[in-house]
């Protein structure tokens, strides 16, 4: 059963739907989803915001396949408290007093079944992606007051152990503030900035998001105006980069251009998404050797949020756009989106790094950097 304001809610959305993306039916067909519509309606009960964002969010999965991560509900109510997985083990990232403590339960439910749950609503289309989304799952209260084991609390109790295996609590209520927690510092962290190690240039560029547009082009400004003559290595550091605005990589990849004659290393991990993606595939053009992880989503994918507001309370984004930056594709409108494309779209590519380096878990804990370390290593050779 689903209140009628939910219901509203709901049909507004796939109006937009319909409307806005390329290739609305490129997963499912509209009768697929009213099948699923009508069976979730029937097994369960849609009374409150919490319910809704995981209907929703079961939803928009089964609408957006592998090749949509954009199409999305955004309601975000973080606890004081984010992760870490490794190899499916859960390791508390923060707050600092807890660091590597593992998750066992929440609300006595064991971490595994946890994740099968959040593993139902979240959207992704490679590894990396899961694992990103299940970590920012572990701190919204929108999920986790939303699955099935959880529904029904008040609030959350996560079960943690440390690494003298003795066991402590850490309790939230469904309705405490915790605005002391940054949630733009938890995804991007310090955004822009360079070192010179020897004769390498460490350049880090984690965000393409329009907030951070200043930060981006001082700090290429400052390294125009460096004598970097003495430098034989330039390792750009794109890990965290989750997007943003595209454009706002081109001076860094301008820069790049004007010291052809160095060695360039890229690196990446789980978290490079949409955008980041895009200047993965600049640097790759530019020559770079790319060490590290898999990224965050196939390479040719549905994207560029269009944003609609609900009712004045709901927030989602849906993809408008189809990108391919290996083959210099980017559709814009319906009218373009032909069955070539749409044959294009279905044959995702998904990106190797030339030397893949996983971060352990061991390393994690000792605060030693496991990509960078291998492409220092590699500037040596």
């Amino acid at each position: 059963m689903i209140k009628e304001k939910y219901s509203i809610a709901y049909n507004k959305f796939i109006t937009e739907y319909k409307k806005v993306h390329l290739n609305p039916w490129h997963n499912i067909s509209e009768e697929e989803l009213n099948k699923i519509y009508n069976n979730l309606i029937q097994t369960m009960d849609i009374n409150d915001i919490y319910d809704f964002k995981y209907f929703m969010n079961y939803i928009i999965k089964r609408l957006s396949g592998l090749n949509d991560a954009h199409t999305k509900m955004d309601m975000v109510s973080p606890i004081n408290m984010n992760f870490r997985i490794f190899n499916d083990t859960v390791i508390v990232n923060y707050p600092l007093d807890l660091k590597g403590n593992r998750l066992l339960s929440i609300n006595d439910i064991n971490i595994e079944q946890i994740i099968k749950e959040i593993d139902e609503i979240i959207t992704y289309g490679t590894k990396g992606k899961r694992t990103i989304e299940i970590e920012k799952s572990l701190f919204n209260k929108c999920i986790l007051f939303g699955l099935p084991s959880l529904r029904n609390s008040n609030e959350l109790v996560f079960k943690l152990e440390n690494q003298n295996k003795k066991e402590l609590t850490k309790t939230f209520s469904k309705n405490e503030d915790n605005e002391s927690f940054n949630y733009n510092e938890y995804l991007y962290g310090n955004i822009t900035s360079y070192e010179i190690k020897d004769d390498i240039l460490l350049y880090k560029l984690s965000s393409l998001q329009n907030e951070f547009k200043d930060k981006i082009f001082f700090t290429i400004e400052e390294l125009n105006n460096i004598d970097l003559s003495k430098i034989k290595t330039i390792i750009i550091d794109i890990r965290g980069n989750t997007g943003g605005n595209s454009s706002l990589s081109i001076p860094a990849i301008e820069f790049l251009k004007k010291h052809e004659d160095k060695k360039l290393i890229c690196l990446t991990d789980y978290r490079v998404f949409s955008a980041g993606r895009i200047l993965l595939i600049d640097l790759k053009r530019l020559g770079a050797l790319t060490i590290g992880e898999e990224i965050s989503t196939p390479i040719n994918s549905y994207g560029n949020s269009h944003w609609i507001n609900i009712n004045n309370n709901y927030s989602f984004s849906i993809s408008e756009c189809y990108f391919n930056p290996i083959k210099n594709i980017g559709i814009h409108d319906k009218k373009n989106f032909t069955k070539q494309i749409e044959k294009d779209s279905n044959n995702l590519i998904f990106y190797k790094p030339d030397i893949q380096v996983e971060e352990t878990l061991e390393d994690y804990l000792n605060n030693i950097d496991t990509i960078l370390n291998r492409a220092i290593k590699e500037t040596k050779q």
